[in-house]
Protein backbone atom coordinates (compact mmCIF):
# COMPACT_ATOMS: atom_id res chain seq x y z
CA UNK A 1 0.00 0.00 0.00
CA UNK A 2 2.87 2.42 0.99
CA UNK A 3 4.49 1.50 -2.36
CA UNK A 4 1.68 2.35 -4.05
CA UNK A 5 1.23 5.37 -2.72
CA UNK A 6 4.59 6.79 -2.99
CA UNK A 7 4.01 6.30 -6.58
CA UNK A 8 1.17 8.07 -7.19
CA UNK A 9 2.83 11.10 -5.20
CA UNK A 10 5.85 11.02 -7.38
CA UNK A 11 3.91 10.97 -10.29
CA UNK A 12 2.22 13.99 -9.18
CA UNK A 13 5.36 15.19 -8.49
CA UNK A 14 6.68 14.67 -12.40
CA UNK A 15 3.39 15.97 -13.46
CA UNK A 16 3.50 19.16 -12.07
CA UNK A 17 7.14 19.68 -12.91
CA UNK A 18 6.02 19.11 -16.65
CA UNK A 19 3.21 21.41 -16.40
CA UNK A 20 5.38 24.40 -15.10
CA UNK A 21 7.91 23.65 -17.86
CA UNK A 22 5.52 23.49 -20.61
CA UNK A 23 3.89 26.85 -19.30
CA UNK A 24 7.41 28.33 -19.12
CA UNK A 25 8.26 27.10 -22.45
CA UNK A 26 4.78 28.61 -23.51
CA UNK A 27 5.45 32.48 -22.13
CA UNK A 28 9.23 32.24 -23.09
CA UNK A 29 7.60 31.70 -26.71
CA UNK A 30 5.11 34.50 -26.01
CA UNK A 31 7.90 36.92 -24.78
CA UNK A 32 9.89 35.82 -28.21
CA UNK A 33 7.17 36.57 -30.54
CA UNK A 34 6.45 40.02 -28.56
CA UNK A 35 10.11 41.27 -28.81
CA UNK A 36 10.67 39.77 -32.04
CA UNK A 37 7.86 42.27 -33.20
CA UNK A 38 9.27 45.09 -31.46
CA UNK A 39 12.65 44.65 -32.77
CA UNK A 40 10.99 44.14 -36.70
CA UNK A 41 9.52 47.73 -35.69
CA UNK A 42 12.29 49.16 -34.67
CA UNK A 43 14.53 48.08 -37.51
CA UNK A 44 12.23 51.16 -39.60
CA UNK A 45 13.44 54.49 -39.52
CA UNK A 46 10.72 57.12 -39.20
CA UNK A 47 10.24 58.01 -42.70
CA UNK A 48 9.83 54.51 -43.56
CA UNK A 49 6.92 53.75 -40.63
CA UNK A 50 5.68 57.04 -42.31
CA UNK A 51 5.42 55.34 -45.68
CA UNK A 52 3.74 52.53 -44.27
CA UNK A 53 0.63 54.35 -44.03
CA UNK A 54 -1.56 56.44 -46.70
CA UNK A 55 -3.06 59.04 -44.86
CA UNK A 56 0.66 59.92 -44.22
CA UNK A 57 1.82 60.17 -47.36
CA UNK A 58 1.43 64.58 -48.42
CA UNK A 59 3.54 65.38 -45.33
CA UNK A 60 6.28 62.72 -46.35
CA UNK A 61 6.15 64.11 -50.13
CA UNK A 62 6.48 67.47 -48.14
CA UNK A 63 9.53 66.19 -46.01
CA UNK A 64 11.26 65.14 -49.13
CA UNK A 65 10.55 68.59 -51.01
CA UNK A 66 11.81 70.42 -48.54
CA UNK A 67 14.92 68.49 -47.40
CA UNK A 68 14.50 67.15 -44.79
CA UNK A 69 14.81 63.51 -46.18
CA UNK A 70 18.15 63.26 -45.69
CA UNK A 71 18.39 64.51 -42.09
CA UNK A 72 15.74 61.84 -40.93
CA UNK A 73 17.47 58.91 -42.61
CA UNK A 74 20.23 59.73 -40.37
CA UNK A 75 20.96 57.33 -37.10
CA UNK A 76 20.57 60.26 -34.96
CA UNK A 77 17.81 60.52 -32.53
CA UNK A 78 14.48 62.79 -33.65
CA UNK A 79 10.91 63.25 -32.54
CA UNK A 80 8.11 63.81 -35.65
CA UNK A 81 4.68 65.05 -35.14
CA UNK A 82 2.97 64.10 -38.10
CA UNK A 83 -0.11 65.92 -39.91
CA UNK A 84 -2.47 63.67 -42.20
CA UNK A 85 -3.29 64.47 -45.55
CA UNK A 86 -6.21 65.89 -44.62
CA UNK A 87 -5.09 68.38 -41.90
CA UNK A 88 -2.48 69.17 -44.77
CA UNK A 89 -5.14 69.95 -47.22
CA UNK A 90 -6.07 72.97 -45.27
CA UNK A 91 -2.49 74.88 -45.29
CA UNK A 92 -3.28 77.69 -47.84
CA UNK A 93 -1.59 77.57 -51.27
CA UNK A 94 0.78 80.58 -50.75
CA UNK A 95 2.57 78.25 -47.79
CA UNK A 96 2.75 75.81 -50.22
CA UNK A 97 3.73 77.73 -53.12
CA UNK A 98 6.65 80.07 -50.73
CA UNK A 99 9.48 77.77 -50.61
CA UNK A 100 10.83 79.14 -47.56
CA UNK A 101 7.37 79.08 -45.66
CA UNK A 102 6.92 75.58 -46.17
CA UNK A 103 10.00 74.63 -44.65
CA UNK A 104 9.30 76.77 -41.78
CA UNK A 105 6.06 74.68 -41.38
CA UNK A 106 7.90 71.48 -41.71
CA UNK A 107 10.50 72.22 -39.92
CA UNK A 108 7.65 73.09 -37.24
CA UNK A 109 6.67 69.22 -36.50
CA UNK A 110 10.32 68.38 -36.26
CA UNK A 111 13.12 68.39 -33.31
CA UNK A 112 16.21 66.31 -32.31
CA UNK A 113 16.34 64.19 -29.57
CA UNK A 114 13.29 61.91 -28.81
CA UNK A 115 10.57 63.01 -26.50
CA UNK A 116 7.58 60.63 -25.54
CA UNK A 117 4.40 61.26 -24.21
CA UNK A 118 4.80 60.22 -21.15
CA UNK A 119 6.76 62.91 -19.96
CA UNK A 120 7.80 63.76 -16.51
CA UNK A 121 8.25 67.66 -16.79
CA UNK A 122 5.37 69.81 -17.05
CA UNK A 123 5.12 71.59 -20.06
CA UNK A 124 8.13 70.63 -22.20
CA UNK A 125 9.36 73.57 -24.55
CA UNK A 126 10.76 71.62 -27.77
CA UNK A 127 12.70 73.25 -29.63
CA UNK A 128 11.88 72.64 -33.01
CA UNK A 129 13.93 72.37 -36.61
CA UNK A 130 12.92 75.68 -37.79
CA UNK A 131 14.43 77.31 -34.56
CA UNK A 132 10.83 77.68 -33.31
CA UNK A 133 10.11 76.35 -29.36
CA UNK A 134 5.88 74.23 -28.78
CA UNK A 135 5.11 73.16 -25.49
CA UNK A 136 4.46 69.57 -25.18
CA UNK A 137 2.53 68.92 -22.31
CA UNK A 138 0.86 65.79 -20.17
CA UNK A 139 -2.10 67.11 -18.37
CA UNK A 140 -4.00 64.26 -16.40
CA UNK A 141 -3.44 61.78 -19.52
CA UNK A 142 -4.27 64.84 -21.77
CA UNK A 143 -1.30 64.86 -23.78
CA UNK A 144 -0.81 68.52 -26.34
CA UNK A 145 1.55 69.82 -28.71
CA UNK A 146 0.95 73.17 -28.68
CA UNK A 147 -2.56 73.61 -29.61
CA UNK A 148 -2.89 70.22 -31.22
CA UNK A 149 -4.12 66.59 -30.06
CA UNK A 150 -1.94 63.10 -30.57
CA UNK A 151 -4.21 60.44 -32.51
CA UNK A 152 -1.30 58.04 -32.02
CA UNK A 153 1.40 58.54 -29.67
CA UNK A 154 5.07 56.64 -28.88
CA UNK A 155 5.60 55.13 -31.81
CA UNK A 156 9.31 53.79 -31.78
CA UNK A 157 11.36 53.71 -34.67
CA UNK A 158 15.07 53.00 -35.13
CA UNK A 159 15.90 56.77 -35.03
CA UNK A 160 13.26 57.92 -32.80
CA UNK A 161 9.56 58.66 -31.92
CA UNK A 162 6.67 59.59 -34.61
CA UNK A 163 3.35 60.82 -33.56
CA UNK A 164 0.74 61.55 -35.33
CA UNK A 165 -1.22 64.52 -34.99
CA UNK A 166 -4.59 65.51 -35.35
CA UNK A 167 -4.18 69.37 -37.29
CA UNK A 168 -1.52 71.08 -38.71
CA UNK A 169 1.00 73.03 -36.24
CA UNK A 170 0.97 76.28 -37.98
CA UNK A 171 4.75 78.33 -37.29
CA UNK A 172 3.68 81.11 -34.83
CA UNK A 173 6.05 84.28 -34.74
CA UNK A 174 7.75 85.32 -31.62
CA UNK A 175 6.53 88.41 -29.93
CA UNK A 176 8.51 91.17 -31.73
CA UNK A 177 7.55 89.59 -35.14
CA UNK A 178 3.90 89.50 -33.96
CA UNK A 179 4.40 93.37 -33.42
CA UNK A 180 5.58 94.02 -36.37
CA UNK A 181 2.76 91.85 -38.39
CA UNK A 182 0.16 94.16 -36.45
CA UNK A 183 1.85 97.75 -36.41
CA UNK A 184 -1.69 99.02 -36.72
CA UNK A 185 -2.63 97.74 -33.93
CA UNK A 186 -0.20 99.54 -31.95
CA UNK A 187 0.55 102.64 -33.53
CA UNK A 188 2.49 104.99 -31.09
CA UNK A 189 3.92 101.87 -29.37
CA UNK A 190 5.50 100.68 -32.49
CA UNK A 191 6.08 104.28 -33.60
CA UNK A 192 8.26 104.32 -30.41
CA UNK A 193 10.37 101.01 -30.84
CA UNK A 194 10.97 101.73 -34.69
CA UNK A 195 13.33 104.42 -33.21
CA UNK A 196 15.47 101.98 -31.79
CA UNK A 197 15.52 99.79 -34.81
CA UNK A 198 19.16 98.65 -36.28
CA UNK A 199 20.14 96.08 -38.42
CA UNK A 200 23.04 93.73 -37.30
CA UNK A 201 25.91 91.88 -39.57
CA UNK A 202 25.82 88.51 -38.16
CA UNK A 203 28.77 86.34 -37.36
CA UNK A 204 27.67 83.33 -39.78
CA UNK A 205 28.62 86.01 -42.37
CA UNK A 206 31.60 85.10 -44.56
CA UNK A 207 34.71 86.53 -45.80
CA UNK A 208 35.04 86.08 -49.36
CA UNK A 209 37.48 88.46 -50.44
CA UNK A 210 38.28 92.11 -50.82
CA UNK A 211 37.03 95.42 -53.16
CA UNK A 212 39.08 97.11 -55.11
CA UNK A 213 39.72 99.66 -52.22
CA UNK A 214 40.98 96.86 -49.81
CA UNK A 215 38.16 96.39 -47.55
CA UNK A 216 37.13 93.20 -46.71
CA UNK A 217 33.87 91.75 -48.82
CA UNK A 218 31.38 89.38 -47.15
CA UNK A 219 28.72 86.93 -47.99
CA UNK A 220 26.60 89.00 -45.20
CA UNK A 221 23.60 87.82 -42.89
CA UNK A 222 21.81 90.54 -41.42
CA UNK A 223 19.88 90.62 -38.14
CA UNK A 224 17.10 93.05 -37.92
CA UNK A 225 17.01 94.07 -33.87
CA UNK A 226 16.23 97.13 -31.42
CA UNK A 227 18.12 98.50 -28.94
CA UNK A 228 15.61 98.65 -26.74
CA UNK A 229 16.46 94.87 -26.10
CA UNK A 230 19.31 95.62 -24.12
CA UNK A 231 17.14 96.97 -21.57
CA UNK A 232 13.96 95.37 -21.29
CA UNK A 233 15.10 91.75 -23.14
CA UNK A 234 15.23 90.25 -26.28
CA UNK A 235 11.86 89.91 -27.59
CA UNK A 236 13.09 88.45 -30.92
CA UNK A 237 14.56 85.53 -29.10
CA UNK A 238 13.77 82.37 -29.59
CA UNK A 239 15.49 81.12 -26.95
CA UNK A 240 14.00 83.46 -23.81
CA UNK A 241 10.24 83.25 -23.24
CA UNK A 242 8.72 86.39 -21.77
CA UNK A 243 4.98 88.02 -21.55
CA UNK A 244 4.65 91.53 -22.97
CA UNK A 245 1.98 94.17 -22.57
CA UNK A 246 0.57 94.79 -25.93
CA UNK A 247 -0.24 98.89 -25.53
CA UNK A 248 -3.73 99.96 -28.16
CA UNK A 249 -3.28 103.51 -28.45
CA UNK A 250 -6.49 103.72 -26.47
CA UNK A 251 -4.53 101.81 -23.14
CA UNK A 252 -1.60 103.86 -23.44
CA UNK A 253 -3.77 107.13 -23.71
CA UNK A 254 -4.92 106.52 -20.14
CA UNK A 255 -1.62 105.72 -18.62
CA UNK A 256 -0.12 108.74 -20.36
CA UNK A 257 -1.99 110.99 -18.94
CA UNK A 258 -1.28 109.88 -15.59
CA UNK A 259 2.48 109.74 -15.34
CA UNK A 260 3.21 112.80 -17.57
CA UNK A 261 2.82 115.18 -14.73
CA UNK A 262 5.59 113.84 -13.33
CA UNK A 263 7.67 115.04 -16.16
CA UNK A 264 7.01 118.99 -16.67
CA UNK A 265 8.98 120.80 -18.67
CA UNK A 266 8.93 123.76 -20.43
CA UNK A 267 9.89 121.70 -24.02
CA UNK A 268 6.86 119.56 -24.64
CA UNK A 269 8.80 117.20 -26.53
CA UNK A 270 10.96 116.71 -23.10
CA UNK A 271 7.65 115.83 -21.53
CA UNK A 272 6.89 112.99 -24.40
CA UNK A 273 10.04 111.28 -24.40
CA UNK A 274 10.17 111.23 -20.93
CA UNK A 275 6.85 109.67 -20.48
CA UNK A 276 7.39 107.47 -23.49
CA UNK A 277 10.38 105.89 -22.42
CA UNK A 278 8.59 105.54 -18.72
CA UNK A 279 5.73 103.35 -20.18
CA UNK A 280 6.91 101.20 -22.78
CA UNK A 281 10.27 100.30 -20.79
CA UNK A 282 8.06 98.56 -18.24
CA UNK A 283 6.18 96.45 -20.35
CA UNK A 284 7.64 93.38 -20.31
CA UNK A 285 7.73 90.73 -17.81
CA UNK A 286 9.07 86.60 -17.43
CA UNK A 287 6.48 85.05 -18.97
CA UNK A 288 3.63 83.82 -16.51
CA UNK A 289 0.14 82.79 -17.07
CA UNK A 290 -3.00 85.16 -17.60
CA UNK A 291 -4.61 82.55 -15.04
CA UNK A 292 -1.96 83.37 -12.32
CA UNK A 293 -2.52 86.81 -12.36
CA UNK A 294 -4.12 87.25 -8.50
CA UNK A 295 -3.31 90.66 -7.65
CA UNK A 296 -0.34 90.34 -6.26
CA UNK A 297 2.80 92.13 -7.48
CA UNK A 298 4.84 91.20 -10.69
CA UNK A 299 8.32 91.62 -11.16
CA UNK A 300 9.06 93.00 -14.87
CA UNK A 301 11.95 92.75 -16.82
CA UNK A 302 13.26 96.54 -15.70
CA UNK A 303 13.15 95.53 -12.01
CA UNK A 304 10.05 97.12 -11.31
CA UNK A 305 7.48 95.55 -8.97
CA UNK A 306 3.47 95.97 -10.99
CA UNK A 307 0.38 94.84 -10.17
CA UNK A 308 -1.51 94.21 -13.80
CA UNK A 309 -5.62 94.14 -13.31
CA UNK A 310 -6.90 91.11 -14.83
CA UNK A 311 -10.22 92.32 -15.75
CA UNK A 312 -8.69 94.74 -17.96
CA UNK A 313 -7.09 91.97 -20.13
CA UNK A 314 -8.82 92.07 -23.43
CA UNK A 315 -6.85 89.38 -25.52
CA UNK A 316 -4.10 87.24 -25.05
CA UNK A 317 -2.05 85.93 -28.56
CA UNK A 318 0.08 82.68 -27.66
CA UNK A 319 3.72 83.34 -29.75
CA UNK A 320 6.59 81.13 -30.29
CA UNK A 321 8.51 82.93 -26.85
CA UNK A 322 5.74 84.23 -24.62
CA UNK A 323 2.49 85.61 -25.09
CA UNK A 324 1.02 89.32 -25.83
CA UNK A 325 -1.62 90.06 -23.72
CA UNK A 326 -4.04 93.02 -24.93
CA UNK A 327 -5.14 95.72 -22.13
CA UNK A 328 -8.02 97.72 -21.74
CA UNK A 329 -6.68 99.95 -19.61
CA UNK A 330 -2.78 99.99 -17.62
CA UNK A 331 -3.08 100.38 -13.67
CA UNK A 332 0.48 100.85 -12.93
CA UNK A 333 1.33 103.53 -10.13
CA UNK A 334 3.83 106.12 -10.71
CA UNK A 335 5.04 104.51 -7.10
CA UNK A 336 5.92 101.22 -8.78
CA UNK A 337 7.56 102.33 -11.88
CA UNK A 338 9.49 105.64 -11.30
CA UNK A 339 7.91 107.74 -8.19
CA UNK A 340 10.60 106.56 -6.16
CA UNK A 341 13.34 107.51 -3.17
CA UNK A 342 16.23 109.39 -4.90
CA UNK A 343 19.55 108.76 -2.77
CA UNK A 344 23.04 110.00 -3.08
CA UNK A 345 25.84 108.45 -1.09
CA UNK A 346 27.74 111.16 0.24
CA UNK A 347 31.16 109.27 -0.46
CA UNK A 348 30.16 109.82 -4.45
CA UNK A 349 32.07 112.52 -5.91
CA UNK A 350 29.96 112.63 -8.86
CA UNK A 351 27.60 115.78 -8.61
CA UNK A 352 29.06 116.94 -5.48
CA UNK A 353 30.89 120.27 -4.62
CA UNK A 354 32.86 121.45 -1.44
CA UNK A 355 33.38 124.73 -0.42
CA UNK A 356 36.85 124.59 -0.05
CA UNK A 357 39.21 121.11 -0.58
CA UNK A 358 41.88 122.25 1.90
CA UNK A 359 39.29 123.35 4.52
CA UNK A 360 36.36 120.29 4.08
CA UNK A 361 37.00 117.14 3.79
CA UNK A 362 34.85 114.02 3.54
CA UNK A 363 36.84 110.56 4.22
CA UNK A 364 35.28 107.00 3.46
CA UNK A 365 35.02 104.78 6.44
CA UNK A 366 34.94 100.41 6.15
CA UNK A 367 31.80 99.67 7.58
CA UNK A 368 29.28 96.87 6.45
CA UNK A 369 26.16 98.24 8.53
CA UNK A 370 26.47 101.41 6.19
CA UNK A 371 24.60 101.43 2.68
CA UNK A 372 27.18 101.26 0.32
CA UNK A 373 29.77 99.77 3.06
CA UNK A 374 30.60 102.99 4.18
CA UNK A 375 30.28 105.30 6.79
CA UNK A 376 31.99 109.17 5.54
CA UNK A 377 33.41 111.40 7.89
CA UNK A 378 32.84 114.87 7.14
CA UNK A 379 35.32 117.48 8.76
CA UNK A 380 35.91 121.20 8.46
CA UNK A 381 39.76 120.97 9.64
CA UNK A 382 39.90 124.98 9.52
CA UNK A 383 38.35 128.15 10.48
CA UNK A 384 35.77 129.40 7.78
CA UNK A 385 36.51 132.46 6.14
CA UNK A 386 34.34 135.82 7.12
CA UNK A 387 31.96 135.04 4.45
CA UNK A 388 31.35 131.30 5.36
CA UNK A 389 32.54 129.99 1.61
CA UNK A 390 34.43 127.07 2.62
CA UNK A 391 32.10 125.37 5.59
CA UNK A 392 29.78 123.52 3.39
CA UNK A 393 29.58 120.56 1.06
CA UNK A 394 26.71 120.47 -1.52
CA UNK A 395 25.25 117.60 -3.62
CA UNK A 396 22.77 117.65 -6.98
CA UNK A 397 20.36 114.75 -7.77
CA UNK A 398 19.50 113.60 -10.88
CA UNK A 399 16.21 112.00 -12.61
CA UNK A 400 13.86 113.90 -9.51
CA UNK A 401 10.43 114.18 -11.16
CA UNK A 402 7.95 117.28 -11.24
CA UNK A 403 6.68 116.02 -7.57
CA UNK A 404 6.33 116.19 -4.03
CA UNK A 405 9.62 115.09 -1.79
CA UNK A 406 10.60 115.30 1.95
CA UNK A 407 14.11 115.08 2.47
CA UNK A 408 16.06 112.78 4.79
CA UNK A 409 19.83 112.48 6.06
CA UNK A 410 21.08 108.94 7.54
CA UNK A 411 23.35 110.11 9.96
CA UNK A 412 25.97 107.62 11.54
CA UNK A 413 28.35 107.70 14.61
CA UNK A 414 32.22 108.66 13.75
CA UNK A 415 34.04 108.68 17.02
CA UNK A 416 33.15 112.91 17.39
CA UNK A 417 33.19 114.08 21.11
CA UNK A 418 30.27 116.47 20.93
CA UNK A 419 27.19 117.19 18.67
CA UNK A 420 27.20 119.37 15.93
CA UNK A 421 25.30 121.90 14.16
CA UNK A 422 24.28 122.09 10.80
CA UNK A 423 22.38 124.17 8.19
CA UNK A 424 20.60 123.60 5.22
CA UNK A 425 19.98 125.37 1.84
CA UNK A 426 17.68 123.16 -0.37
CA UNK A 427 17.14 125.08 -3.98
CA UNK A 428 15.48 124.30 -7.30
CA UNK A 429 14.94 126.02 -10.55
CA UNK A 430 11.26 126.87 -11.34
CA UNK A 431 10.06 126.47 -15.32
CA UNK A 432 11.61 130.23 -15.83
CA UNK A 433 15.02 129.43 -14.44
CA UNK A 434 14.37 131.22 -11.62
CA UNK A 435 16.46 129.57 -8.31
CA UNK A 436 14.62 129.03 -5.16
CA UNK A 437 16.11 128.80 -2.24
CA UNK A 438 14.69 127.30 1.30
CA UNK A 439 16.72 127.48 4.43
CA UNK A 440 16.86 124.85 6.73
CA UNK A 441 18.33 125.02 10.62
CA UNK A 442 19.87 125.14 12.36
CA UNK A 443 19.85 121.64 13.07
CA UNK A 444 21.98 119.96 16.20
CA UNK A 445 22.87 116.54 14.82
CA UNK A 446 23.93 114.36 18.16
CA UNK A 447 27.39 112.55 17.62
CA UNK A 448 25.82 109.06 18.23
CA UNK A 449 23.05 109.70 15.87
CA UNK A 450 22.71 106.43 13.94
CA UNK A 451 19.44 106.89 11.71
CA UNK A 452 17.49 108.48 9.29
CA UNK A 453 16.63 112.30 10.31
CA UNK A 454 14.32 114.38 8.17
CA UNK A 455 14.69 117.77 7.50
CA UNK A 456 12.62 120.69 6.29
CA UNK A 457 9.10 120.37 4.80
CA UNK A 458 7.48 118.85 1.87
CA UNK A 459 8.86 120.52 -1.57
CA UNK A 460 7.20 120.78 -4.44
CA UNK A 461 9.50 120.31 -7.56
CA UNK A 462 8.30 121.99 -10.27
CA UNK A 463 10.14 120.83 -13.20
CA UNK A 464 11.93 117.54 -14.44
CA UNK A 465 15.57 116.82 -13.64
CA UNK A 466 17.15 114.59 -15.91
CA UNK A 467 20.33 112.77 -15.23
CA UNK A 468 22.58 115.83 -17.35
CA UNK A 469 25.29 117.38 -14.98
CA UNK A 470 25.21 120.56 -17.06
CA UNK A 471 21.67 120.92 -16.93
CA UNK A 472 19.98 124.16 -16.67
CA UNK A 473 17.48 123.06 -14.65
CA UNK A 474 18.76 121.52 -10.79
CA UNK A 475 17.81 120.46 -7.24
CA UNK A 476 20.33 121.01 -4.54
CA UNK A 477 21.31 120.63 -1.01
CA UNK A 478 23.81 122.17 0.32
CA UNK A 479 24.87 120.93 3.88
CA UNK A 480 26.80 123.63 5.95
CA UNK A 481 28.63 123.16 9.48
CA UNK A 482 27.29 125.74 11.65
CA UNK A 483 30.18 126.19 14.46
CA UNK A 484 31.60 129.42 15.09
CA UNK A 485 34.56 129.66 16.52
CA UNK A 486 33.06 130.80 20.00
CA UNK A 487 30.76 127.21 19.94
CA UNK A 488 33.63 124.66 19.81
CA UNK A 489 33.41 124.39 23.18
CA UNK A 490 29.86 123.35 22.50
CA UNK A 491 29.87 121.47 19.41
CA UNK A 492 32.53 119.46 17.12
CA UNK A 493 32.81 120.24 13.53
CA UNK A 494 33.07 116.64 12.67
CA UNK A 495 29.75 114.04 11.84
CA UNK A 496 29.08 111.15 10.11
CA UNK A 497 26.52 111.17 7.29
CA UNK A 498 26.16 108.08 5.23
CA UNK A 499 23.32 109.69 2.40
CA UNK A 500 21.30 111.97 1.80
CA UNK A 501 17.35 110.80 0.06
CA UNK A 502 14.99 112.87 -1.66
CA UNK A 503 11.64 110.69 -0.32
CA UNK A 504 8.13 110.85 -2.01
CA UNK A 505 5.20 112.06 -0.11
CA UNK A 506 2.82 109.18 0.39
Amino acid sequence: MNNKNNFIINLGRICAVLVILVAFSCKEDALDDHYGQEDQRLESSILETLATDANYSTFLELVKQTGFEELLSSSQAFTVWAPSNEALALVPADVLNDPDALTQLIGNHISRFSYGSTINENPVFVKMLNDKYIEFSNVDGQVTFGDVDLLEADLLTSNGILHKVSSVLSVKPNIWGFLNENVEEFPVLMEYFSQYNEVLLMKQSVKTGTNTLGQTVYDSIFSASNTQFKTIGDLSSEEDRFTFIGLTDDAYTGIYDRFKEYYKFPIEDSVKSNTDRTIFSNLTFPAFEQADLDGSLLLNTVGNFVTLDASSITGNEALSNGNVLLVSDLNYTPENVMYKIIGYEVEDNKRRTIGDLSDFTLVQNFDRTASGSFTNTVSLLANPDASNSNNYFEVAFSNVLSASYNIQLRFTPVGASQDTKLRFEFSYTDADKNVIVNEIGPLVVSNLEDGVVTIGDTYDIPVFVNEEVDNEYFVKLKVIVDVSEPELLLYDRKFGLDFIALTPVE
